[in-house]
């Protein structure tokens, strides 16, 4: 998924609804939704793990015992990175695609259903 500034998509939104004050408190509303849950990702095949909240914040990163005895470490530590970063993209495209449905869903919710509304969502 392509970065966007952060002003352009509030913008873009704003004009998707009738009703903007409305669409702030659902935001508010999806944002606190996901702060609550956690995101992973994985380097190494599967030997790295990082696990961030719905807002990004690192709350954890697990090495498999066998990772460490058998990775240098700077393969290990780009891993870790990897991981992280991987984490975030997905909890970043977790909210975004959340809170864009959930603005299209206001504006076009006759038309579109869930399985549309993923297509329109880029990843």
């Amino acid at each position: 998924m392509t970065t966007r500034d952060p002003h352009e998509i509030v913008e873009a939104l704003r004009n998707l609804v009738d009703d903007p004050e409305g669409l702030q408190r659902r935001v508010q509303g999806v944002v606190s939704d996901v702060q609550g849950e956690t995101f992973t990702g994985t380097a190494l095949d599967g030997a790295v793990t990082a696990t961030v909240s719905g807002l990004g914040a690192l709350q954890s990163i697990e090495i498999s015992t066998m990772a460490k005895r058998t990775t240098d470490n700077l393969t290990l530590g780009d891993a870790v990175t990897e991981a992280v970063a991987a984490a975030e993209h997905n909890a970043r495209a977790t909210l975004v695609s959340r809170v864009v449905g959930d603005a299209m869903r206001q504006r076009f919710g006759v038309l579109l259903d869930e399985s549309r509304l993923r297509r329109l969502i880029p990843e």
